[in-house]
């Protein structure tokens, strides 16, 4: 089965990255470390169920892992089941919160290789454990995806609906 370039080129860039509500206020407010730990800030690992669909049916990815650090890098960690083998990429971010709601708009650069850029949405729960949702696409180089907002919500792309959506558990 052939699959088009943009489905995979979307795939892969939701791979390198990262609950219910939309927000109507995207601000542009870029959060900055302070006193207080953003709550997106740590170690966040993705497995078996939480993996986005796209990315275990056409990648092989079976494993997630993400670290957003104090000082606004990020560094990203993927299993692929065919190689058994990690890929590495780092790379950094920034978070604008929105105002009038729990889902943010992200954007992270890559600087490792492959360099890309990803945007998209990102949303921490707490609990026990606390949980992120990512849904980021590729956008530099352009594939021609849009990336969702806050005011979009999560799973809104009309074409990959909840397939791009990252779950992952907080681990540190």
């Amino acid at each position: 089965m052939k699959i088009p370039f943009f489905l995979m080129a979307t795939v892969a860039a939701s791979v390198l990255a990262l609950s219910v509500g939309c927000s109507d206020d995207d601000d542009d407010n870029p959060v900055t470390p302070t006193e207080e730990t953003p709550a997106w800030e740590g170690t966040w690992l993705s497995a078996g169920d939480n993996v986005a669909t796209l990315l275990s049916t056409f990648f092989a990815i079976d494993s997630v892992r993400v670290t957003f650090n104090e000082n606004l890098t990020v560094e990203l960690a993927q299993h692929d089941t065919t190689t058994m083998t990690w890929t590495m990429n780092s790379g950094i971010y920034t978070v604008t919160e929105s105002e009038s709601g729990s889902i943010h708009a992200v954007e992270i650069s890559y600087t490792g290789t492959p360099s890309f850029d990803q945007e998209g949405i990102i949303e921490i729960t707490d609990g026990s454990p606390d949980m992120m949702r990512l849904e980021v696409v590729q956008t530099v180089p352009d594939i021609g995806a849009t990336p969702l907002t806050p005011a979009d919500g999560f799973g809104a792309d009309p074409t990959l609906g909840d397939s791009n959506i990252q779950t992952y558990v907080r681990i540190e």
